[in-house]
Formats: structure tokens, sequence, C-alpha cells
């Protein structure tokens, strides 16, 4: 909303806020940043007055297109402190956005739900390495994200941003960002698992470290605060993986101290949720494959990790010695309270009896350690009933079945929700080739339905080339995925870490959202409940544009 003070502000510097200016012949304009910058936007495409709004303890995002009618190079963007009623916001952050390759849509999706048709190049990752060169006649744009501290003293700030070519300044860009005196609680009572690879060979092609040298720890340490900033809260450490294994008077002995300080790596990066354990049980993605059990086996004297069938002696053996072996590390630490137990990633009808069996002997040998499981709620889930605590269905698959997931959650079960390969077609999911406020909006979802988890299986599921195939094949070469459902973030090769993309960070700010709406629900629980009513009125009715968010978000902010 346009206050008087920024008003005659805007005046005084020269207008700004009324339309595209040039510098000679650079185009600059804003964006909202829930709008997707495309290299062919023409000067002004869905341009925005420079005034923005934030919530205390909140990021938000401010996206400035940039387009020149010739090349120019070492380009620098800085970010001056914004100024007004309080301390000086200089928690802002500037990156660019850089293009990835989206070689085909989504199937199973309309037209009118996609940004754009591929193949073509989409915006996505984000790097902070300036300078840049902006190609003649070619468009792109600047992140800037503001991290607004708690307690800020409400009112407006003003800032700029600093155009220059190596140190000759070329244009001063101002904008401003009214703080507003809603404030997101901390912590946000929302579980967030983005699942991550870091297996030896991805480490390596990537990260050039080998698993377990100081590097990798350095690695995993790096990985951690990255997550923390972007409210992840689940701790991804697979015991069974993590574990060495040695003879011991003819049975194996298991050491637990490298899945130890892989959590206590985590927990000191600010990453202290549940500690996700991995699922026991695997098979391949295809039609009646076998179930298997990765086992540690002694083989010639030797300890060896194997996949073995589920009814070997040898796989029943390991998961009866493994288990109670695990739960006494468990307990020792404090940690069978946080610790869940995975048993067969995404169970389907014909493999129920080894998932009931295995999750059977989880609660008699782990009987304080709770179990979750991702799976599809189209089918019957009376299998979970007494051998699952957290259910965390795929969006899109229960559209039908929410008086199924209620009667869990009202006999003591937690429910979280998750997206993958699907939801498609006319759902919230957070792919390339869709909008922003989709990606924004899933934890809107997780408010207007009553979830409280968030799972996604791509946090860095790269391909050799990320930036040019975002669309990996897996399962032996049997799915071809939709774009960017493998990974939501970059390698940082040169920092040892992760880089953000603008799929994430709007993931962020609807965290915040999420936690912004259970604040309200505290104080005006039917503001609240009608807020999130009017963003999403149904799985597939809700808001689609920019303006239609940004107006609910206005009133969201306003009920504090």
């Amino acid at each position: 909303m346009r206050r008087d003070g920024l008003f005659v502000l805007l005046c005084l510097i020269g207008a700004v806020g009324a339309g595209c200016r040039a510098w000679g012949t650079l185009d600059h304009w804003f964006v909202d940043s829930l709008t997707k910058v495309f290299p062919d936007d023409v000067p002004g495409s869905g341009e925005v007055s420079p005034l923005f709004s934030a919530a205390r303890r909140s990021h938000t995002s401010v996206q400035l297109a940039l387009r020149s009618r010739r090349t120019l190079g070492d380009l620098y963007v800085d970010a001056l402190p914004l100024t007004g009623p309080g301390i000086p916001i200089d928690t802002v952050r500037v990156r660019w956005v850089e293009y990835v390759v989206v070689t085909s849509n989504t199937p199973d999706t309309p037209e009118d739900e996609l940004v754009r048709k591929a193949p073509a190049l989409f915006p996505d990752a984000l790097r902070d390495s300036f300078p840049v060169t902006l190609k003649k006649n070619q468009t792109r744009s600047i992140w800037i994200t503001v991290a607004v501290p708690a307690g800020q003293a409400p009112g407006e700030y003003r800032g700029v941003l600093r155009i220059r070519q190596d140190r000759d300044v070329r244009a001063e860009i101002p904008y401003a960002l009214h703080v507003s005196a809603a404030e997101v609680p901390a912590p946000i009572p929302l579980a967030v698992s983005n699942h991550f690879n870091l297996s030896d060979q991805h480490v390596r092609q990537f990260w050039g470290c080998s698993r377990y040298s100081e590097q990798w720890w350095t690695l995993v340490g790096n990985i951690a605060r990255f997550l923390a900033g972007y409210h992840q809260t689940s701790i991804g450490a697979d015991p069974v993986n993590l574990a060495a294994a040695e003879p011991a008077g003819g049975r194996l002995r298991y050491d637990l101290s490298n899945f130890e300080r892989f959590v206590e790596t985590f927990e000191s990066a600010g990453v202290a949720g549940s500690i996700e354990g991995g699922n026991l049980l695997t098979r391949e993605r295809r039609p009646g494959a076998p179930i298997l059990v990765r086992a540690w086996t002694l083989e010639n004297g030797r300890a060896v990790l194997r996949a073995l069938p589920y009814r070997d002696p040898q796989a029943q053996q390991f998961l009866n010695s493994f288990l109670p072996a695990l739960y006494q590390r468990l307990e020792a630490r404090g940690w069978t309270g946080r610790y869940l137990q995975g048993i067969l990633d995404e169970p389907r009808p014909g493999e129920t009896e080894a998932f009931v069996e295995t999750a059977t002997l989880v609660r008699r040998l782990m009987p304080r350690v709770r179990t979750m499981e991702p799976v599809g709620a189209k089918q019957d889930l009376s299998f979970m009933e007494k051998t699952t605590d957290i259910w965390v269905p795929c969006l899109g698959s229960f559209d039908h079945s929410l008086d199924v997931l209620a009667r869990h959650a009202h006999d003591g079960g937690e429910l979280w929700y998750y997206t993958c390969l699907s939801p498609r077609g006319r759902y919230a999911n957070r792919f390339i080739d869709y909008s922003l406020v989709k990606v924004r909006l899933l934890h809107w979802i997780n408010f207007r339905y009553g979830f409280r988890g968030f799972l996604h299986w791509g946090g860095n599921y790269w391909g050799p080339q990320p930036l040019k195939d975002t669309q990996p094949v897996i399962n032996e070469g049997r799915t071809y995925l939709p774009p960017g459902d493998a990974y939501i973030t970059y390698p940082d090769r040169a920092r040892l870490s992760l880089a953000s993309s603008i799929r994430l960070e709007q993931m962020r700010e609807g965290v915040e959202d999420f936690g912004l709406l259970e604040a309200l629900r505290r104080k005006n629980p039917d503001r609240a409940e009608s807020l999130a009513g009017e963003m999403v009125r149904s799985f597939l009715d809700y808001a689609r544009t920019p303006a239609e968010f940004r107006k609910v978000q206005a009133e969201l902010l306003a009920s504090f």
C-alpha cells in the first residue's frame, strides 16, 4: 500500500517508481519476486512499485530486472542498509538469477498452469559471484533478500540498490520496505524435511572430497548451516549407512560414532528437530520387485553391507541385532523421542505384509521410537493404523480421504504431506515450469488442512550438469523426472556448500507465512482460518497470481 511519506520520498528522488527507468542503454525495473523473469521480457514487463512489505523475523525477496541494448560487462549490484524508525537493516543479500535448461514441461499439466512452454531457459539458480555480464537484449534479474530482525521497530525503511561497472557508479535505485508489527514466531511449529544425497560418489563428483575425511565433515557442517537458514528441521541421518561394523566373536559389533557425529554436526549448525533414520526395507521401482533389507553381514571374516531378500535369515538376523544396538545409543544420547524410523518408502498393495512385520519389530525392539512413512493415500491405509505414527501422504492423493487422515490425527497420530513426481495438473508443486505462487502456497496448504510437516525427496539429486539437465532420469532409466523435481538447490563447489534457487527462497517465505498464520491463530483463530481459506479455497482452487497472493498477504500482515 502506498503511503504519503514514501510517495513524497520517491517524488523527491525523481519518481523512480513511476515506471521503468533507463541508464544509457540499461533499463531497470522492479518485478514481483513471485514472477519469473525470462530472457525475452521487454522493459517494464511485470513491473511493480518499489514498495515492499515484511514481518519481523522474516525474509523478503525483492527482484530487480535488467535489460541492455548492448552487452555490459563488469556489473555489480550493491544493497545499502535500509534506514527508518529503528536500527538500520543491514542484513541485505544480493544475488543474480541464473537461467537453467528445461527440455520438456511437466506431464499431465494444462498449458494455462505452466509459466512457459518448453524447451526454454527458465530462471532458477541463484549466484552471488559478481561481476556479471548482461548480454545485449537479454533480460535477467537481480535477487535481493532482506532479512528483517526480530524486534525491529515497525515502520517504513528506505534503501538503495547501487549499480556500478567496476568502481564506476552508474545508477542508484531507491526502494522501500514497510515492516509490520507482525513477527514470525521462533521456532516455527512446522517440520520441514528436504532429503539430500551425500553418497560418496555424489560428494566426490560435486565437491571433490571423500566420505569421513575432515573436508567431508566440513561439507556436512556447511550444508547443515545452509539448511538451518531455510527452516529445515529434520536431520537425515541413516544409521545403517553411517554405521561401521566389525567382527566380534563370530558376530558383528556396530560402531555408531559417525551417526552420532553427523547428528551433532547438524545440531550445532542449528538444525535440531527430528532425526530421520531412513528406511529399513527397500526395492526397485518396478512392479513385482522383491522387498530387500539393507543389512550388514559377515562374509569371509569381513563386514559387508548388502541388500538381502527380506526373508533371508541373514536379513532378519541383522534387524534383530542392529535395532537393539541403535536403540541403546539413542537412549544414551536422549534421542529416542526425536528419532523417526522409516520402514519402506511408499508402500503399495502387495507389500504390506513385510511392512507390518518390520514395523511391528521396530515397535518391539525400539519401544519409544516413532515410525513415519510417505505413502499414496488413494489405497487402503488400514495396514498403517497400528504400525505408523507419522503418516506422510502425497499431496493430490488424499482429496477424498481427509476423514481417514483426520481419524489418525484424532487418535494421536501426526500428519505431514509430501510432494514428489506428483501432484501435477492443477495442483500446487515446486516444479521449475510452475508458478512461484504454487511453491509459496505449499505451506498455506499445510495450515489450511492441519498438516504439521512437509517432506520432499529431492534436495540435491543432481545429474552431471545441474544447470543444463534439470530432468535427470532415475530408477535405472525408467523414470524421466519433471523439471526441478530432483533438486531445489545447486552445488556451490567454491564454498563447499549449497547454493539456493528462487524456488527455495519462496519455500522459506512460505514456511514463515505458516508461522505467521500460527501466531495469528493463537490471537484470533477465526481470522487465521478465514485468511487461509481465502488464499486456498481447495486443493485445486487457490490464489494463482502474485496480485491475488499479495492482497491476502497484506491482510495477514495487518492482522497483528
